[in-house]
Order: structure tokens, then C-alpha cells, then sequence
């Protein structure tokens, strides 16, 4: 089943305008801790924030409530100014995000479904490609698909779900080992993850960086530009309250 054959009028485009609320208050709520209007992942789980585009006075202090001093934070297309006595940037990416609607899935056989026993190897592949943040309980987010050496067993590629959204998940996680490039591991995998996103009743999007290499991928397999915003990280280095 295609993805673009679902009824378009049930695809609610707008929750993807603001992806980390739209899961932490609805679909993964079981996973947020909240102050105000600032919404985050329990911090083992994931590492994004939820919060309004137009910040308020309260909403950044409550942000740095719910971050704690010392400690990072994320804003995705912050539209108004950064108290500067709270925080301190340390990064900025620009955010780009494709939806998958047009995606052909693709089941996959040889690929096999990973469990919490595989997180150590699994963390181990993330840390040597860095496709992402990957923490211990990232796996709770939803199925994640790998391909294992056929000799040795060896954990060679991986990718998985992340974003719960109404009628959207997102494809997360994808990386190669280097010994394994070039082998289409990569296409394989993110077709395999759509293909299970689909038989679940969803669409699939994901989110990737601006100068990243794998953006040609995501397009020939269908993926279509959706926004591409600042992701701002922030270290909090006091609180006003």
C-alpha cells in the first residue's frame, strides 16, 4: 500500500508545523514532563522540546525550570527575543523536514526488528556514524528495524521510529556502518520503517539537517520537502524565578 494512496483529507498537515508538541501532548504523552507551556521528553527517553513559536517571558523561564541550570534545551523556530541573563546559545541547525506521503514501502525480510537487548550495540553504531541523539529508552518511541552481518551477527545499519504525531510517525535513526556503505542498506531501511508506519495507518515524515548528504536519498525515494526551520540548542545558565 502506497502511502500517498491514503485519503488525503485525513492527513492533518498542521501538526507537523510544530512535531515535538504535537507527539508530547498527544500520542507520546506518556513520555513528557511539562511546565507551563514548555513540553519535553523524560530526559533518558529523547532530547527535544515542545513550546509556542512566540515565546513569552514566562514561557523562558519555564524552560529553564524544566531544563535546569547547567543544562541544554531546544528551541525549533523561536520567534521572539532570547532572554540573555537565561541562556546561551551553543548551537544552531537549520532543521529540514520532509513528508513521506509519496513514499513507496517496501517490506523487507532480511532486516530484523531490534529490542531493548540490542541498545548497547545500537548505541555503539549511533556514537561511530551520529546520525542523532539515540538515549537509552529511545527505543520505548517505536520499532526500529537492523541489518546483521549474515556471517558474524554484527550490527551493520539500523533505523527506526521516533515522532508519534496523529496520522504521522517519523523515521529516525538511520545510519550505516562504514564498513557497510554503499550496499543501499540505508534505502532499504528507511522503505522497510515506512512500510511498517503504513500498516499502521500512518504516514511517514523525518527530519535530517540542511547540509546533509542523505537529503538526495530521502528524495529519490519520494520524500518532499515540508519546512526547514532554525533548531537552536541552548545551554541554561541561570533562572529567574
Amino acid at each position: 500500500m502506497r502511502a500517498d494512496r491514503l485519503d488525503a483529507k485525513a492527513l492533518d498537515i498542521g501538526v507537523l508545523d510544530d512535531p515535538f508538541t504535537s507527539a508530547l501532548r498527544g500520542p507520546q504523552s506518556r513520555f513528557a514532563r511539562t511546565v507551563g507551556n514548555i513540553v519535553t521528553f523524560e530526559p533518558d527517553v529523547s532530547v527535544f522540546y515542545g513550546h509556542p513559536r512566540e515565546m513569552t517571558d514566562q514561557d523562558y523561564a519555564d524552560l529553564a525550570q524544566l531544563a535546569g541550570i547547567g543544562h541544554t534545551a531546544s528551541l525549533r523556530d523561536r520567534r521572539t527575543p532570547l532572554p540573555e541573563d537565561l541562556f546561551d546559545v551553543v548551537a544552531e541547525i537549520d532543521l529540514v523536514q520532509y513528508r513521506g506521503d509519496a513514499v513507496e514501502p517496501v517490506a523487507d525480510p532480511e532486516l530484523v526488528p531490534l529490542g531493548v537487548a540490542d541498545v548497547p550495540e545500537m548505541t555503539a553504531l549511533i556514537e561511530l556514524t551520529e546520525p542523532g541523539p539515540f538515549l537509552p529508552r529511545t527505543i520505548e518511541m517505536g520499532v526500529y528495524l537492523g541489518y546483521r552481518d549474515p556471517d558474524s551477527g554484527r550490527l551493520l545499519a539500523m533505523a527506526g521510529q521516533r515522532l508519534q504525531l496523529p496520522g504521522w510517525t517519523e523515521i529516525s535513526a538511520v545510519c550505516t556502518h562504514p564498513d557497510a556503505r554503499g550496499r543501499g542498506l540505508a534505502r532499504r531501511l528507511v522503505a522497510a520503517v515506512a512500510q511498517v508506519i503504513v500498516d499502521e495507518g500512518n504516514t511517514p515524515f523525518l527530519h535530517t539537517t540542511a547540509d546533509n548528504s542523505a537529503r538526495r536519498l530521502y528524495e529519490k525515494l519520494g520524500f518532499t520537502l515540508n519546512s526547514e526551520v532554525p533548531l537552536e540548542i541552548l545551554r541554561v545558565t541561570g533562572n529567574n524565578r
